[in-house]
């Protein structure tokens, strides 16, 4: 066992607690790490298309937003690689996701505090601490953030098939794709869907016979990038949304659904005038079918064919359709990791079974409240529609760090609000 407790000790390296860990660098005398097992910083490797952007403004980045003197900065990332005039004449307010999987891993190699390799196998508290189980030693921390990231979704109807031929995209089983001469279905109307769509479209994966798309949503919609709805993404009101009943805000959640999860506007753009080029001016290659108010209501295998059937969400009627690939763009859940399960009886949840996470990122639980566990996108429900996002990681990290030190070490409440008046 570790005979240095560590102050805080992070599980899981993806951006929210590799913010963290980036503004934990500034602080003397912090004794922390972070665990992983991956190899090196990796995002969604698997999703890694050419043409995926993100969705968020290169500004908010891992720590400008609270300290933007920090060398971990976006800025210093171009100064230090020499591309800071090229990157602007650029113009771009938002950056391909691949450069930002390579800012981050910039940013990992220049911290001490990271452990990669180092597989978390159970966490649980004794002796006045967290007990962090790797496979080669015990550490003991005073706090623990988790940052595990969100899971895959994939339907029911649907697990039992998982293979190289039906599977979630972020898989190995995407980059092994050839659709040559395939039937493909694709699942699912967001920006992995469309993403799919297009490239598949371009050729990606070599042509296939039929691109089958289909959402349950009643069109392909765009993400809305409206200045007030972007007062969501805003310290204020994350903090005003935490205050409402909890009976309150799984309500208020789903009806700002395209404020994150929506199709940005310039990529439907694109996939409008390829689907032009490829429907009017070409008329060539693959037959594609798009439609919309559909959802795969069932699915089973006969050999090497998937009897899919799809259902219309509005009418109810429900019809066939026979298919070689079924491509699950269902997106991801929050789920706790399974080495959290020794205190799983300690953790305070909703009436959903939902872990209930206090105003700076504390998660409820029974043990003593000197000792702190942390959550970074597990409190969607608690929090608002900002939580998954990468939009307020910097200031959430600042939230949590002063809570650890007790003090306002970075200055969080000096930001104008916004202009709307939500719940007051």
């Amino acid at each position: 066992m570790s005979a240095q407790p560590y102050d805080l000790v992070g599980l899981g390296i993806g951006p929210f607690n590799l913010s963290l860990a980036s503004l934990a660098e500034s602080l003397g005398g912090l004794k922390k790490a972070f665990f992983d097992a991956k190899p090196e910083f990796q995002w969604h490797p698997e999703l890694m298309l050419p043409d995926a952007t993100m969705q968020t403004t290169w500004v908010k980045d891992l720590v400008s937003a609270v300290a933007p003197t920090s060398p971990y900065s976006f800025l210093n990332y171009l100064v230090e690689n020499r591309r800071f005039y090229a990157f602007l004449n650029t113009g771009r307010s938002v950056i391909l996701r691949q450069e930002f999987e390579d800012y981050c891993r910039w940013v990992s190699r220049g911290l001490s505090s990271l452990n990669f390799q180092s597989p978390i196998r159970e966490i649980d508290f004794k002796d006045q601490s967290f007990q962090i189980r790797l496979d080669d030693r015990t550490v003991q921390a005073k706090h623990v953030c988790l940052g595990t990231g969100l899971q895959v979704h994939i339907p029911k109807v649907a697990e039992k098939y998982l293979g190289p031929r039906c599977f979630h995209p972020k898989s190995a089983h995407l980059a092994e794709l050839d659709v040559t001469g395939k039937r493909v279905l694709i699942v699912g109307g967001g920006q992995t869907g469309a993403e799919i769509f297009l490239n598949m479209l371009r050729g990606r994966w070599k042509q296939p016979d039929r691109i089958h798309w289909i959402s349950r949503r009643p069109n392909l919609e765009p993400l809305d990038e409206s200045a007030f709805t972007n007062e969501y993404f805003m310290p204020h009101y994350v903090k005003n949304f935490h205050k409402l009943p909890i009976e309150e805000k799984d309500h208020i959640v789903r009806s700002q659904k395209l404020s994150s999860d929506g199709i940005t506007p310039a990529y439907l753009l694109e996939l409008h005038r390829e689907l032009y080029r490829h429907g009017h001016v070409e008329r060539r290659g693959p037959e594609v079918i798009i439609q919309t108010n559909r959802e795969l209501h069932d699915l089973q295998q006969h050999g090497d064919i998937f009897q899919a059937r799809l259902c219309h969400t509005v009418r109810g009627e429900t019809s066939p359709l026979a298919c070689d690939i079924v491509i699950l763009c269902t997106g991801f859940q929050s789920r706790l990791p399974g080495f959290m399960e020794p205190l799983l009886p300690s953790l305070g949840m909703d009436h959903l079974g939902r872990p209930l996470v206090g105003e700076n990122f504390q998660m409820d639980w029974d043990g003593p409240a000197s000792n702190r566990l942390y959550a970074v996108n597990f409190s969607r429900h608690g929090h608002g529609i900002a939580e998954p996002q990468t939009s307020l990681m910097a200031w959430r990290s600042a939230c949590i760090l002063n809570d650890v030190l007790g003090c306002d070490r970075f200055p969080l409440n000096n930001e104008a609000q916004g202009f709307l008046q939500f719940f007051s």
